[in-house]
Parts: C-alpha cells; structure tokens; sequence
C-alpha cells in the first residue's frame, strides 16, 4: 500500500509499522510553529458538548451530507476493544506518548475510537478506499465526531473533534506542523463525509472552508 502524496492534501497513512517506525518517517517530535504544548495549539478551545444519544437519533435523519447508517453498527466486544487497542499503539507517533501524562491516558483515548467504531473497519489501517463511520458522540450543533477526554496537562475530561485527536496521536510530522496552522476547527474530511474518522481522509483543510 502506497500512502497518498502530500500534493493529495491528505494526512500520510501507514501500512506497515516497519515503515511508520523508520528513522525518515518517524522522528521525536519538534514543534516548528510554536513554543506551547502542541496538543493545545493543535485543539484550542473545547468545542459544545455533544449531543445525548436521545437528540442524536432524532437529528441522524437530516444528516444528509453522512452515509453512516447507525442500524448497520456493529461494536467490538471487550476483547476486540483490547486487540484494536494494541494494534493501534504501535503507529502513535513520539509526540503522543510524550505529552500524555501516562500509557494509561493513551489506552484510554484509543479504547474510545475503537467503541466508537465498527468492528469490521479500521480508522488507522483499513484501505482508504472506504470511510469508517464514527458512532459515538457528535457536537450539538455541527453533528462532528467527538470523544471525550483529559487533554494532556489538564485534569478535568472534555470535549474535542476525533479527527483532531487522530492527527495528534497519527500524524507525521510534516502533516502534523501544517495542521496546527490551520482554525482550531474540526478537519475536513476529503471524502466529503464528517462523520468518517479514517485518518487517511483527514485532509490539510477545515471543515468550514468551500
């Protein structure tokens, strides 16, 4: 598998952990843009509590901009949750195991993405070619995937977007430093759909721009 190009404007995507582990490709992290914790230039502040499940059924059906079909979700059992989990660690990236205040912090955050995830797809490693939908929170008043959780050097749990938390914990440096100098706004998605969270889809772009 070829990661898509730069020229593509779309975060670089593993397919190996050889490759994403090589000296070239993963370096320790060195903000080049500013002096301040790079979780919180890259989130800024904390968007609108999400929506309860309750009021999110109800809007689901005039979310007609999303393909995800909420009846089609299939969870991972507590033993699936774990095997995502393990997986996935090995393609954080330094930044993410050196901000978090602890492994624990990291577990937890990636315990999330995989609860909010169907079993059968991928948001790390799956084939770009098909979105992975997101079926946990969402923002009250955009409808965009968001997690709850203790961003590194805080202590009380908040709100942000998920595809802001898989470029922080995912992202190569090069994608990672243009990130942070875009809106503290949710990404835009090139698939067109915010609701996916395949971090393949992240594109170098916010989601309120045309």
């Amino acid at each position: 598998q070829v990661w898509k190009s730069q020229a593509q404007g779309t975060v670089p995507w593993p397919s190996d952990h050889s490759r994403l582990a090589s000296s070239k490709q993963v370096k320790m992290f060195e903000c080049r843009v500013c002096a301040v914790n790079p979780f919180t230039a890259l989130f800024g502040e904390t968007p609108a509590k999400p929506e309860s499940k309750e009021t999110k059924k109800k809007k689901n059906t005039t979310n007609s901009s999303s393909k995800r079909n909420e009846k089609s979700f299939q969870p991972r059992s507590e033993a699936e949750v774990e095997a995502a989990v393990r997986q996935w660690a090995q393609y954080a990236h330094p930044r993410a195991r050196e901000f978090f205040a602890s492994p624990q912090q990291l577990h937890d955050v990636l315990v999330q993405l995989a609860k909010g995830t169907d079993k059968n797809e991928d948001p790390i490693t799956g084939t770009e070619e098909k979105c992975v939908y997101w079926y946990g929170d969402v923002t009250k008043d955009d409808l965009q995937a968001a997690i709850r959780m203790v961003k590194p050097g805080e202590s009380d749990e908040s709100v942000t977007y998920v595809n802001r938390v898989l470029a922080f914990i995912f992202a190569t440096d090069d994608s990672f430093d243009k990130l942070m100098q875009l809106p503290k706004e949710p990404f835009k998605m090139s698939c067109g759909d915010q609701l996916c969270v395949h971090l393949s889809h992240i594109s170098l772009a916010t989601s309120s721009e045309p």
